[in-house]
């Protein structure tokens, strides 16, 4: 019996001593496992703190990016304003457009197209980034693909534009679109609701968010400037009467061309038309038949000679014709021609003097065949004029070098 209690006694200090070790135990489990946790949630507030860092840093990053962006963008669109405020002729503008979108969109292949045919077509005549074989192929309809809707719609596009136009539209972009360019940006250059060009902006490197106030601060700047050098190019290289360039210009463009000849050795031929008895036609008729008769030879001839040739008139009844690598046999079939059409013209111009019906003599001088500078040329082909006038005049001179019959 006290063996038993004693054995049980033991027992049972046993199983408290396992209790309180049991318990213990738990406890320090318990710790460890906090401990652990929180351990976690230090490692976790600490990876957070990085990230917040790393967000920070990169946000900053940002900013200055931006900042230097917008710095650049400012200087760009003020190196634009300052250059085209000035007074630039018409062909010298467009490669100077291209260089500044160049700088501005951070593109690679940028193209300026120019509205002819009475503006149904759009033609290249400035590129950067295309090679001219390409760039030849690139006559674009009005209306066609991304360039010619631009065009026609007379907007900015973007490539997310032209994705929100109507599925019928998007058929006929992708149906008509043009070959070897690929544009993301179509600034139309419009004034008075003209087109005058159009800048279209491929291979972009990085889209600004900027982008659209850039897009239209640059129309407006690029749309005066056309619109400016218009004007330029019509107040001091065309004579307002006839819309014919003046001497001035002619002069120089046909030096130009004397230096390409000479370089090339391509021929080179002019055509000098000089009315016959002006002076006693305004006499008789009086200022506004005489305007109208000049006018009148200034349309024929904006209207009949090509356009890669230039005509300018050069005093109050005298005109000049440069026919850029043309032989003399097609220059005086020129001459004959324009002689004919212009003869016929003026005869029926107006009933009120047709019995005092006007003729024209020409002459035709080829370089170099004929002389080498254009003072040599043209002061032997007014000689030749004048002697011809002085037997009656209406005749074609066809060579200032033989004696005129």
């Amino acid at each position: 019996m006290p063996v038993t209690i004693i054995a049980f006694g033991l027992a049972a200090l046993f199983g408290v001593l396992w209790l309180v070790c049991l318990g213990g135990a738990g406890k320090k489990a318990a710790e460890a496992k906090e401990a652990q946790e929180q351990l976690a949630r230090l490692k976790s507030d600490d990876r957070r703190q990085s990230e917040l860092v790393q967000n920070l840093k990169s946000n900053m990053a940002n900013l200055e990016k931006e900042k230097n962006e917008r710095g650049r963008v400012f200087m760009v669109l003020l190196e634009l304003a300052r250059t085209l405020s000035g007074n630039i002729e018409q062909e010298k503008l467009p490669p100077l457009l291209l260089r500044i979108a160049q700088q501005l969109f951070d593109a690679e292949e940028l193209i300026f197209f120019k509205p002819v045919d009475d503006g149904h077509v759009l033609a290249p005549i400035a590129q950067i980034g295309l090679d001219e074989k390409t760039a030849k192929t690139l006559n674009i309809k009005v209306g066609d693909g991304y360039v010619g809707h631009a065009a026609a719609k007379k907007l900015v596009m973007t490539k997310e534009d032209f994705a929100t136009e109507s599925n019928l539209i998007k058929q006929h972009i992708e149906t008509t679109r043009e070959g070897g360019i690929s544009p993301v940006l179509c600034l139309p250059l419009v004034q008075h609701n003209v087109l005058l060009g159009l800048v279209s902006i491929g291979k972009i490197t990085m889209r600004s968010k900027e982008e659209r106030n850039m897009l239209m601060i640059y129309q407006s700047l690029g749309s005066m400037a056309m619109e400016n050098a218009r004007m330029f190019d019509q107040l001091y290289t065309k004579d307002r009467m006839t819309d014919l360039f003046n001497w001035r210009y002619f002069e120089e463009r046909a030096q130009a061309e004397l230096s390409r000849s000479k370089r090339f050795g391509h021929k080179l031929s002019f055509t000098l038309l000089d009315l016959d008895n002006f002076t006693p036609f305004v006499q008789a008729n009086g200022t506004q038949a005489a305007e109208k008769v000049l006018a009148k030879v200034g349309a024929l001839l904006n209207e009949y000679v090509r356009k890669i040739d230039v005509s300018c008139r050069m005093s109050e009844d005298s005109f000049a014709v440069a026919l850029l690598e043309t032989e003399r046999v097609q220059a005086v079939q020129f001459a004959e021609k324009i002689k004919k059409i212009i003869e016929e013209s003026l005869s029926t111009i107006d009933q009120a003097f047709a019995s005092q019906s006007l003729t024209v003599t020409l002459a035709v001088m080829t370089f170099p065949d004929d002389g080498f500078t254009m003072a040599e040329m043209f002061d032997a082909a007014a000689l030749k004029i004048k002697e011809a006038q002085a037997k009656g005049g209406s005749r074609v001179i066809r060579n200032i070098t033989e004696e005129t019959a």
